[in-house]
C-alpha cells in the first residue's frame, strides 16, 4: 500500500471535512438532537448542550479530518475513481468501520438507542465522504 499524500485531491478532502462536520452537526442537533440528548440522561437537547464541553468539538474535527483523509488514502489504492465505486466501497467500509467500532462502546454502557444514532451517522458520513472523494478524484 501506498501513501501518496502528494497525489491526493486536498480541495476534495476541505470539502469533505466541511460536509462531514456540517452532517454531523445537522444529525445530532436537528434531526436527532432530542433522541441523542434523552439516551444520555438530559432532559432535553438545551440540557445536554449545556453539559457538553467545548473541547468535544476540536476532538470531532481532529477526527473528521483523520477519518477523510484515511478514506481518500485507501480509495487511492483501491483505485476508486467513479461514484458507484465510491458509494460501494463507501458502503463495505461504512458497514465494516462503524460497526466494528462503534458498537462495542455502547454495548458496555447498554447504549442501545445512542448505538443506533451513532452508527447511523457514521453510516452516513463516510458514504457521503466515500461519494465525494471519488467523485473528485
Amino acid at each position: 500500500m501506498i501513501f501518496d499524500f502528494g497525489n491526493l485531491n486536498w480541495l476534495a478532502i476541505i470539502l469533505c471535512i466541511v460536509v462531514g462536520q456540517i452532517v454531523l452537526t445537522v444529525w445530532f442537533a436537528v434531526l436527532f438532537a432530542e433522541p441523542w440528548a434523552r439516551t444520555y440522561g438530559a432532559a432535553d437537547k438545551a440540557e445536554h448542550t449545556k453539559d457538553i464541553p467545548g473541547y468535544t468539538y476540536a476532538v470531532g474535527l481532529a477526527c473528521m479530518i483523520v477519518l477523510t483523509v484515511g478514506l481518500a488514502l485507501l480509495q487511492q489504492n483501491l483505485g476508486v475513481d467513479s461514484f458507484s465505486a465510491g458509494l460501494s466501497s463507501g458502503f463495505v467500509i461504512a458497514l465494516c468501520f462503524a460497526l466494528a467500532t462503534a458498537l462495542p462502546g455502547y454495548a458496555f454502557l447498554k447504549k442501545w438507542n445512542a448505538a443506533v444514532l451513532a452508527i447511523g451517522s457514521q453510516f452516513v458520513v463516510i458514504l457521503i465522504l466515500s461519494s465525494i472523494l471519488a467523485l473528485w478524484r
